[in-house]
This record gives structure tokens, sequence and C-alpha cells, in this order.
């Protein structure tokens, strides 16, 4: 691994702050334009794949804030990239919160940075989890 350069590490930071973005904004096309056509997001032990899973995903989802914490970027080679980020979700129909740690692959295209897999792990008791606690 190798350290990102500071323009692919403003790049990458940005497109982790449109996903939250996106998401509180129910802005679900914008979310979804910030996978690659193939991407996928691994959450509740479950995996969404492709732009057609993740909209369907994201549109079955509990609306709320998602406050997420700087990224840290490491370097695979030019093109792709990984990322660990702490997040904390606060539903905003009851106020509920939960923890979580995404880790991610993104990848450069000629759109820019864009994620091709996320998976979210919940930060339980125990650890991490693929499922909150109750």
């Amino acid at each position: 691994m190798m350290d990102p350069r500071p323009e692919d590490h403003v790049a990458i930071t940005n497109l982790l702050a449109r996903y939250c973005l996106c998401l509180d904004h129910d802005d679900v096309e914008g979310w979804v334009a910030l996978f690659t056509p193939d991407g996928t997001f691994e959450v509740y032990g479950r995996s969404f794949d492709g732009h057609d899973g993740l909209r369907a995903m994201a549109r079955a989802s509990p609306g709320g804030l998602h406050l997420g914490g700087p990224p840290v970027v490491e370097m695979i080679d030019v093109a792709r990239a990984r990322t660990t980020q702490n997040l904390l979700f606060v539903n905003r129909e009851d106020g509920s919160s939960r923890s979580a740690l995404y880790n991610d692959e993104v990848v450069r295209t000629p759109e820019g940075w864009r994620i091709a897999k996320r998976r979210c792990q919940f930060i339980v008791a125990d650890g991490l989890s693929d499922r909150p606690s109750d």
C-alpha cells in the first residue's frame, strides 16, 4: 500500500462526503451514480449489486442523517484504493442511532473516483457485526 497523492485523497474524501449527503437528501440517483455500474454494497449480511440493486436498497432504507468521519485512504495502485470510514446514522423518524464502519474499494474512472465495493459493519458491544444490536 502507498499513501495517496493529495489530489486523490481530496477526490476520494469528497466522493465519500457526497455519499453521505446524497443519502441525507434522499437523492437516490445521485447516490447510485457514486458507484461503478457493477458496484456492490454489503450490509445486513446481504449484497446489493449493480445500479438497480443499489437503487432498490436505497429506496427501501430508512432516511436520516449520515455522519461520516474522515476516511483513511490507502492506495493499491494509481487507479485503485481502499478506504475505511466510521459512521453515525441517526434515523429521522425516531432519533435512534447506529454506529458503523465502512470498508471500501474505490476505483478511478473517466468520471472520477467511484465506489466499486462498500461493506458496512455495525459497531456492537462485541466488536463488528453484519447486523446492528437491537
